[in-house]
């Protein structure tokens, strides 16, 4: 069963600023130089290349998918605005396939209160947050009861602790390490880690080993052939290969461009003796690991 696990929902200029659709397009850019694995939408205007995912766009990008989770994130601190009922309409057109995740700034005063709207009214099925999008840190613990709320709802996390293009973003927020103190608060939260962390996916990992209810996904990663290999040896010689799962990010790349990333992974160590990741692991890692992070998709 093929489960993409992040795919985003918005586009410009509905949803996103002009400075961050500038820095997306720089970004893509640069990882088109080194992965043809990468999504473009071949428009007029290259702000709508950046990061534009409409929903016949998403339809498409994930056509071979079972299941796709979905959201868009509220972050007005870094120039996205994406728009929660849409999401939702959306899913409940498309309730074959597609699973709903809401966003909420944990800065909003009601963000508990959202969220619970958002997932009793709107019916959508977790949540996605991002301390260097929003303008957050994770290990304050004034942001707890947003997450205690999440897990009593009993809602899976969806959360980007690495970095990003945005220029606002505050680095300082965005180490996994951060997520420490969250996931002793909350020890039956589900949290997915998005992209492994990078550039610090040694310590998504080392993360990820210690708490049984922390995940992390490959979205992002195949852009960048060396970081690709060496986060996957790191996740293997830890003994968490198998809390890696698939996401597509879309749009940053369709989900059968980041499959064929994935079975890339190999490529940069050719013609050495480094040791390779094995055929195991990849399909692992693209068809059967999401079951152990939402066994309620099945």
């Amino acid at each position: 069963m093929l489960v993409d696990t992040h795919t985003n929902l918005m586009w410009y200029p509905e949803h996103l600023s002009d400075e961050f659709v500038e820095f997306a397009w720089e970004a893509k850019r640069a990882k088109m130089k080194l992965s043809t694995d990468v999504y473009f939408a071949g428009a007029d205007s290259q702000a709508n290349n950046a990061f534009d995912s409409r929903p016949e766009q998403l339809l498409a990008a994930t056509s071979e998918a079972d299941k796709v989770v979905v959201f868009g994130i509220v972050a007005p601190h870094s120039g996205i605005y994406a728009d929660q009922e849409l999401i939702a309409r959306f899913v409940a057109e498309h309730s074959d396939r597609f699973i709903g995740w809401c966003s909420v700034d944990p800065n909003d005063p009601d963000c508990v209160r959202q969220l619970e709207y958002r997932v009793k009214e709107l019916g959508l099925r977790g949540l996605k947050c991002s301390p260097i999008y929003q303008n957050w840190d994770p290990s304050d613990p004034k942001h707890l009861p947003l997450f205690k709320k999440a897990e009593e709802l009993n809602i899976p996390v969806n959360i980007h602790q690495g970095t990003t293009f945005v220029r606002p973003g505050p680095l300082k927020y965005a180490n996994p390490i951060l997520l420490e103190d969250m996931a002793i608060a909350c020890p039956k939260l589900r949290i997915v880690i998005a992209h492994m962390g990078h550039p610090w996916e040694t310590e998504c990992v080392v993360l990820i080993r210690k708490h049984p209810n922390l995940y992390t996904n490959v979205s992002a990663l195949h852009y960048r052939p060396l970081r690709h290999y060496q986060a996957f040896m790191t996740a293997i010689e830890y003994g968490v290969e198998h809390k890696l799962i698939l996401g597509s990010d879309f749009p940053s790349a369709t989900l059968a461009q980041v499959i064929a990333g994935q079975w890339k992974v190999n490529r940069v160590i050719e013609g050495t003796h480094f040791p390779r990741v094995s055929d195991e692991i990849i399909h692992n890692i693209i068809y059967e690991n999401w079951r152990r992070f939402l066994p309620e998709y099945e």
